[in-house]
């Protein structure tokens, strides 16, 4: 689209990143602290830019399109035309346009580009940090003292995978909730969590809930809105993933 303002940030990718652009977006955006996500959403008010939460939306924006290396976020205004878009490679790139499509745009977004010049570059740095080595000490804290102290309570609930390298059985402590049938939770590191590797490799699981094991087939669900479905799950597991994860990713297990 034609503009009249134009930014691009650009930024090294961490070794071993696997992220989606998409899911890059929502780490820059979604996994801000609570006073910024706040900030942010009276700054787009004020421009007159209509956001809201739902599945499909990165902090309210809506997804126009998204594939793994790029995705284009767009929110309507009266006021001006807004995109960003995210493009993932070797390193990664956010773009910025706006176009004015009525008189008082200028003078409002004088007022936002400052903000916007040092807002994305920061987050896309803690992004990327938190993509490397913030998910190496978390893995390293859960796999060396976190899961072996909880798998021994007996009320935790377990998912049981079948390693996909040495064929036996993985055992791992998840929060989440049963619904009839199926059992959802929320991956905090998304395709990076050895069990959803696991589970991908074989599907068949088993889980116990309130003590008791129940076999099931899992489903990895990355068109599932993770935000809005961790609303649903218990609250304080739900906030642990949402505080610790950078790369949400919902999964179903449908039990037998």
């Amino acid at each position: 689209m034609t503009s009249d303002y134009t930014s691009t940030v650009d930024i090294a990718r961490p070794a071993g990143d696997e992220r989606t652009a998409e899911q890059w977006a929502r780490a820059v955006w979604e996994d801000a602290p609570a006073p910024l996500r706040a900030f942010l959403r009276v700054g787009w008010r004020c421009l007159g830019l209509q956001t809201q939460p739902g599945p499909g939306r990165v902090l309210g924006w809506t997804v126009v399109s998204s594939e793994p290396g790029s995705v284009v976020l767009e929110a309507p205004s009266a006021l001006v035309t807004t995109r960003n878009s995210v493009d993932v490679g070797s390193r990664v790139r956010w773009t910025t346009t706006v176009r004015f499509d009525r008189a008082p745009a200028r003078a409002l977004w004088a007022l936002a580009a400052p903000i916007h010049a040092v807002v994305i570059p920061w987050r896309l740095r803690e992004a990327a940090q938190r993509g490397s080595g913030w998910h190496r000490l978390v893995t390293t804290f859960q796999r060396r003292v976190g899961n072996p102290v909880l798998s021994r309570l007996p009320g935790q609930v377990l998912l049981e995978t079948t390693g996909r390298t040495s064929g036996l059985p993985r055992r791992t402590p998840v929060g989440g909730r049963r619904t009839g049938d199926e059992f959802w939770l929320v991956s905090e590191f998304g395709t990076r969590s050895q069990y959803v590797r696991n589970l991908q490799a074989d599907p068949r699981v088993r889980v116990r809930l309130r003590g008791r094991w129940h076999r099931g087939t899992a489903h990895v669900l990355p068109d599932d809105d993770a935000v809005a479905r961790l609303k649903s799950l218990p609250r304080l597991n739900s906030a642990g993933v949402r505080t610790l994860g950078n790369n949400l990713l919902t999964v179903r297990v449908d039990l037998e």
